[in-house]
């Protein structure tokens, strides 16, 4: 099925204008429908389960803190509400309120209810194995997968292999294990989070439960947020 016909199924509208966005993973537009409204529009026309995924997440996480309201969803395209985008002069604080209000959501394992991606890059879950600590989901599901991809993309070397697989030893002495199972966004870079007029929006997720800590770590490794955002 096209686009349009996509559109049609999902809404009961028919497309107007369609016009090319970048996005990285998926085609992306900017779709003006015949009712007058718009809205953004991933497509692929080969079926992927991530475009589901997505959705799920983002309704997920927009119970408490704001993600463009999902219209539709299938294997073939994801459909949200398009944001027009503003300078914000609150901008940053206005993140880190949000971040720190959804960490108020607690689960009881880590992991997730579905495995998802980070970027193009697998992220395994845990799916029902009820894991409530986290140096060994953490280990399981992060650092060993992360190893075991890049030694079978010969990017580190069997000696360096074998030497990394030594840290599951000495994990549970550097990680906190009373921490409580909290509600990810997961890929949270600045790229992610658009600037509406009266408040962030959080997109592209790779949404778990794990240590709220992941969410700071990948802010300070990419960038791009200010004090106001620590604060």
């Amino acid at each position: 099925m096209s686009i349009e016909a996509h559109i049609e199924q999902h809404l009961g509208l028919s497309i107007i204008n369609k016009q090319s966005v970048s996005t990285g993973l998926f085609s992306a537009y900017q779709v003006t429908l015949s009712n007058g409204n718009t809205v953004f529009v991933k497509y692929q026309s080969h079926p992927n389960q991530q475009l589901i995924n997505e959705g799920r997440e983002l309704a997920l996480l927009g119970r408490t803190i704001h993600t463009p309201t999902v219209l539709g969803s299938c294997e073939h395209c994801l459909i949200l509400e398009w944001i027009d985008t503003t300078q914000n002069a609150n901008m940053q604080s206005q993140m880190g309120l949000a971040l720190a209000n959804l960490h108020q959501n607690t689960g009881d394992y880590f992991g997730f209810e579905f495995d998802n991606k980070i970027g193009k890059t697998p992220q395994p879950n845990g799916v029902g194995q009820n894991i409530d600590n986290w140096a060994d989901f953490y280990w399981e599901y992060r650092l060993l997968h992360q190893i075991t991809l890049a030694h079978q993309n010969t990017l580190i070397s069997q000696t360096d292999y074998q030497q990394l697989l030594q840290v599951k030893d000495i994990l549970p002495n550097l990680l906190d294990n009373t921490i409580k199972p909290t509600l990810l966004h997961g890929d949270l870079w600045s790229g992610n989070v658009l600037s509406g007029k009266n408040h962030p929006y959080f997109i592209d997720t790779a949404s778990y439960y794990g240590h709220r800590e992941i969410d700071f770590a990948l802010t300070f490794m990419f960038g791009g947020f200010d004090n106001d955002f620590y604060q």
